[in-house]
């Protein structure tokens, strides 16, 4: 279409050259039509064949499968199995947030018939799940008259996961136990570590089990009884509703809490749970709960897609689907809240789960891309002020919250918000 514009413009200015020559009887103006004459003669001759370009791309990732923050190279080639080519244009457009460490993703080169063009390129990935389907090629004339534009598929995929911290010293305290063997406290005797009670001995009682100083004390044989630790069902819950996250930069928040999720998923399954996802917001992506290292990989593909959104239905925190979560279960919610949800998260805990609330802070998020000022600070004040209602509606709720400090490591922070001495 662009070369039949040109050669349409050059032919004008021909015929008006020529006529005004003639008509005017100037011949300057003749003169001055000779050099448009013989380009569009040369650009019609070098363009004649009607030509259609046979292109085979196929691409190559140095790796399917990254965590954040990575890098990638990538090997794109593009053969010519049609006649020769005098100019070919190729470009592997990059994705968003991807950043280019080295190389070039577009080439300009003349392309002979069997000939091959390559691109050759390494960025460092941001999560996300990637469909890498085409790239963009042109083939034109030196003068430009023959223009073929088009997309040639080389398709391959891409999974860049949450990069997540390793957490440790976090306790909970869920009602609903299952019968494997974990780290939840069951409230009544067994295997475990921790101390129970005592009792009096009975036939068949394990001997190592004495106590022999309230036997000295007594005078009558005595068994130690230990709690016993077991598994529970814990549901992780990822907040992707667009209104929760700040406008600006809400993209990169949202990568902070997947991490956080991510964190608490991995955390759950060395400990023995049965750990099952929910992304809640822009749609209802769920993960029924399992054990495993091959769940984990599943529980951080499902966060490499989370993505912001809006959807009326979701829009607040009070229809999260309970029915998802069996009752007396363990609850981890990632979200930076908005006013309203601290009701809803006291009712849940009001109901017999016990939730666990990590709430990556939007606030000092903001702070670090926000110009020192009067009114920039009181701004931040108000929303403290605010943040620090809902905070308080948690804790008479009976809610521990953690408020992240994203410009800071998880873990340490959480440990210190849900050790093990707070619960018990």
């Amino acid at each position: 279409m662009e070369g039949r514009r040109k050669a349409a413009f050059e032919l004008g200015v021909l015929l008006l050259l020529a006529s005004l020559g003639i008509l005017l009887r100037h011949p300057g103006l003749l003169l001055l039509a000779v050099p448009v004459a013989v380009h569009f003669t040369f650009g019609l001759a070098l363009a004649w064949e009607e030509r259609h370009p046979r292109l085979i791309a196929t691409r190559e990732l140095s790796a399917h499968r990254l965590l954040e923050g990575e890098e990638v190279e990538v090997r794109v080639a593009v053969e010519n199995r049609g006649v020769d080519l005098e100019l070919v244009s190729l470009e592997d457009p990059l994705p968003a947030r991807w950043t280019l460490i080295e190389g070039e993703p577009r080439v300009l080169a003349p392309l002979a018939r069997g000939g091959m063009l390559e691109l050759h390129y390494r960025a460092r990935v941001t999560r996300g799940l990637y469909q890498l389907p085409v790239i963009n090629a042109a083939v034109r004339d030196y003068l430009g008259y023959s223009v073929w534009e088009g997309r040639l598929p080389c398709p391959v995929s891409l999974a860049v996961l949450p990069r997540y911290e390793r957490l440790s010293g976090i306790a909970i305290a869920p009602r609903r136990t299952l019968v494997a063997a974990g780290t939840v406290r069951a409230r009544r005797a067994g295997p475990g570590l921790e101390f129970f009670g005592t009792r009096e001995y009975l036939p068949g009682d394990d001997l190592r089990r004495l106590d022999w100083k309230a036997y000295a004390r007594l005078g009558e044989l005595v068994i130690t009884e230990f709690e016993e630790e077991r598994a529970t069902e814990a549901m992780v819950v990822l907040d992707v509703r667009a209104g929760a996250y700040p406008a600006a930069g809400g993209e990169e928040l949202l990568d902070h809490a997947a991490r956080a999720a991510a964190a608490f998923c991995q955390w759950l399954l060395r400990e023995g749970h049965r750990v099952g996802l929910l992304l809640y917001g822009r749609y209802l992506d769920f993960i029924m709960p399992g054990y495993g290292h091959r769940h984990g990989e599943r529980l951080l593909t499902a966060l490499a897609r989370a993505r912001l959104g809006h959807v009326d239905v979701f829009s607040e925190l009070s229809h999260l689907p309970t029915r998802f979560f069996p009752p007396g279960s363990q609850i981890v919610l990632v979200s930076p809240l908005v006013p309203g949800d601290e009701d809803t998260v006291g009712r849940l805990q009001a109901r017999g789960y016990s939730v666990l609330l990590v709430i990556p802070d939007p606030l000092s998020f903001e702070r670090k891309g926000l110009p020192p000022s009067r009114e920039v600070e009181i701004a931040l004040r108000i929303l403290e002020l605010e943040r620090w209602q809902m905070l308080r509606v948690l804790l008479a709720a009976g809610v521990r919250p953690l408020v992240w400090d994203v410009r800071h490591p998880l873990a340490p922070q959480a440990k210190k918000a849900f050790r093990r001495s707070k619960w018990h």
